[in-house]
């Protein structure tokens, strides 16, 4: 009878170990990731890889502190860089970078934040998504223009 319970216990407990064991590892291939159609689209990656939404914020808005700068001490947005510049005058833009911040206060402190420059750093493929990535943030209708 003890030989028949034995029997039993190891029975259930192969068939439950068995049960329990994990299957084979099995092989798992990410997709790949889908690159953006538009240049727009690929420019925001850019934008968000290369640290511009650090100050100029997610959607280009600005915003962050930039104290006694000319431009009611804060970093300026972007939103609106169709308006103030061609793609080829955004594109040196972006390459020289801005060395050189007004100051609210002439007697004030230097502000401390200033956009370094990107030559030498990014390829002319990002470099060219990213400028359609800005032109393409400036609002198409006066609502947008107003929110």
């Amino acid at each position: 009878m003890k030989r028949l319970a034995m029997a039993g216990l190891l029975a259930v407990g192969l068939a439950a170990g068995a049960l329990m064991r994990p299957g084979s590892p099995a092989v798992v291939r990410a997709g790949a990731s889908a690159r953006p159609e538009s240049a727009a689209q690929r420019g925001r990656l850019v934008y968000e890889r290369y640290g511009c939404t650090l100050c100029h914020g997610p959607e280009g808005k600005g915003g962050i502190a930039n104290p006694n700068a000319e431009t009611a001490g804060k970093v300026p947005g972007v939103l609106y860089v169709a308006e103030g510049y061609t793609k080829p005058e955004l594109r040196r833009k972006l390459l020289d970078g801005v060395h050189t911040i007004g100051k609210a206060d002439s007697k004030g402190p230097t502000p401390p934040y200033r956009m370094p420059g990107w030559s030498g750093q990014i390829s002319e493929e990002d470099l060219a998504d990213l400028v359609e990535y800005l032109i393409s943030l400036y609002p198409q209708t006066a609502e947008e223009k107003w929110r």
